[in-house]
């Protein structure tokens, strides 16, 4: 009864520990790095297709991506896509764990299964990490977990010679995990049985099968020999394989043995395990402290909260803390723009220049995003449309994107392009999670009337160019000035032409555009507007007398205390950076271009 006991609470206890690893991988990814797992999703379109799976399985270790882009397109909801990372992970290290077990391993050192799913859990903070690489170590673990189990040495070697090849087609270049796993079980075997010269003949044996199977593969296939030995699905830049694969792949081929050949302590079971413990905290907090870019989830949020049009949720993160980068506040101007607010508080928030109203285009696959929604929610749905699909055709993997299917959709609706449009909402009917969408999207084909009416839709119709003309980049202004012309309706445009050449500090343009205005009906002048007038007033007259413009008194009041600062003092930028960095004269005198 006691033996009975005792073996319940060491299960208990190891049960807990793995409980605590899920909570703590499902919280990390939920609470802490969620835009992470929306970024992983948008930039892969996973079909129930026929044709999608073939895609798939005639390429090595395309099972183990087809699984893993099964799961990613889950991650459409954060925190379904926190609890499968965190069940995958907590599955990984059950297996490390039974793994060493089947080498005599000691209960006591159970945690240490942890620590090769640490140093996983370090490789998936990269954004560029593929979840195919987990499912192929996972693969391979299995595969491990069933050569150990069988008793007789020609039943393993008939499982290599089996498996070996197979899993290379299944789960890609992480069969060499396997071949590891064979080499060192079959060493340590024929060691114990004094069959010493024999050794080297099995592990030359089993490294040629290994060699063999991406050499073979790649007689057909057409990728590099590297990619081939190295994997071709376990990171989105094709010409890249970081170190860390590899140093992953050796930790979960090595640690089962390590654990193993561990004695269990003959007294202070409770310190061995409070030691491991520890260690397995400060080796979490250095690795996932060193592998999450905290900069990068901020800017995915951002993105992600535009995607999901939450605007008043963008104001209040950049309330708490300002955004610095292009990215994150392109998404912030977008907000105070949908809002109304851009006139009144573009320089209540660190702004970068132009650069963070209507960024110039880069060829890669992220930072055109943000940029294509300014465009599409001004009216400018060509560029909306050019942006969003130069930016899915970047992708460095080749992978298409819901995300970007949907808004070329919405764009070609807008525009008439039908047929084009059917395109893109005929592949969308054959998702999870976008399939309603397109469902509704295709009663709008060929129906001007219901578009029309589209609260959305619709209404970009109307700010949308009437006429064609060779777009600019190099003026932005006139771009949206012609915009704004086309239907006054569209205060957007207008607040985004005097934001823009505010940040370009071109007051003679902004004397030149303010004018236009009066066709906005504003009920007041926004607040960096009179910021701005009172600004150029002040350059050829001493006093507010005679002063066109309905100027608020505290703004007269506070200008007038800047310029006393500006010129009274030696030093004066730390001063009015405390009490008027939020200006826009503050702006213009003190932020480099």
């Amino acid at each position: 009864m006691e033996r009975k006991i005792t073996m319940l609470s060491q299960r208990r206890w190891k049960i807990g520990f793995s409980v605590i690893l899920w909570l703590s991988v499902f919280l990390f990814w939920g609470r802490f790095y969620p835009a992470h797992l929306s970024y992983q999703e948008q930039l892969q379109l996973f079909l129930f297709d026929t044709d999608y799976l073939i895609e798939h399985l005639i390429i090595p270790g395309g099972l183990a991506e087809y699984i893993s882009e099964f799961l990613v397109q889950f991650y459409y909801h954060r925190w379904i896509g926190a609890a499968i990372l965190a069940t995958l992970f907590v599955v990984l290290q059950l297996l490390v764990w039974l793994l060493a077990q089947k080498h005599k391993a000691a209960d006591v050192y159970y945690l240490l299964s942890f620590l090769p799913i640490i140093s996983m859990w370090y490789f998936m903070t990269d954004e560029n990490a593929m979840l195919a690489f987990a499912v192929s170590i996972l693969f391979a673990l299995g595969t491990m977990y069933l050569h150990v189990s069988l008793n007789s040495q020609w039943r393993r070697v008939l499982s290599v010679v089996l498996f070996a090849p197979l899993l290379y087609w299944f789960a890609g270049a992480a069969h060499f995990l396997f071949i590891g796993w064979a080499i060192i079980c079959e060493a340590k075997l024929l060691y114990q049985n004094n069959k010493k010269l024999a050794i080297g003949g099995s592990i030359a044996a089993l490294i040629l099968m290994g060699l063999a199977c991406p050499l073979i593969s790649g007689l057909w296939l057409q990728y590099p020999i590297f990619r081939l030995m190295g994997g071709i699905n376990f990171y989105r830049f094709p010409s890249y394989i970081p170190l860390t694969v590899f140093i992953v792949e050796a930790l979960f081929l090595f640690f089962p043995f390590l654990i193993s050949s561990l004695s269990p302590p003959k007294k202070n079971v409770h310190f061995a395990i409070i030691l491991q413990s520890l260690v397995l905290i400060m080796s979490g907090y250095v690795l996932l402290s060193s592998g999450a870019d905290m900069n990068k989830e901020e800017a995915m949020e951002y993105d992600w909260l535009v995607r999901n049009k939450e605007w008043q949720k963008i104001i209040e993160k950049a309330e708490a803390k300002s955004p610095t980068s292009p990215f994150g506040v392109t998404c912030l101007n977008l907000a105070l723009g949908k809002t109304g607010q851009l006139g009144d508080r573009m320089f209540q928030f660190y702004q970068n220049g132009t650069e963070g109203l209507l960024p110039h285009f880069q060829r890669d696959f992220i930072s055109p995003l943000p940029t294509s929604e300014v465009f599409y929610y001004l009216g400018m749905i060509n560029t909306a449309q050019r942006f969003t699909f130069e930016a899915m055709e970047a992708i460095p993997n080749y992978n298409k994107s819901g995300r970007c299917f949907k808004r070329l959709a919405e764009t070609n609706l807008i525009n008439g392009q039908y047929e084009v449009a059917a395109k893109y909402i005929s592949i969308l009917r054959k998702t999870v999670f976008y399939k309603d969408w397109a469902e509704e999207a295709m009663t709008y084909l060929y129906n001007e009337k219901k578009i029309s009416n589209h609260k959305e839709w619709g209404w970009l119709r109307k700010l949308r160019y009437a006429d064609d003309f060779l777009f600019s980049d190099r003026e932005i202004d006139m771009m949206l000035g012609l915009l704004y012309q086309h239907n006054y309706q569209n205060r957007m445009a207008f607040e985004y032409m005097l934001a823009y050449v505010l940040q370009e500090r071109d007051l003679e343009r902004f004397m030149k555009y303010y004018p236009l205005g009066k066709y906005a009906g504003y009920d007041h002048i926004p607040r960096s507007y009179q910021e701005a007038l009172v600004y150029v007033w002040t350059q050829t007259h001493r006093n507010f007398d005679g002063m066109p413009w309905s100027i608020s008194p505290d703004v007269a009041h506070e200008v007038t205390d800047f310029a006393r600062i500006y010129m009274s003092q030696q030093n004066s930028q730390p001063i009015l950076h405390t009490q008027y960095g939020d200006t826009f004269w503050y702006y213009l005198l003190f932020k480099k271009k």
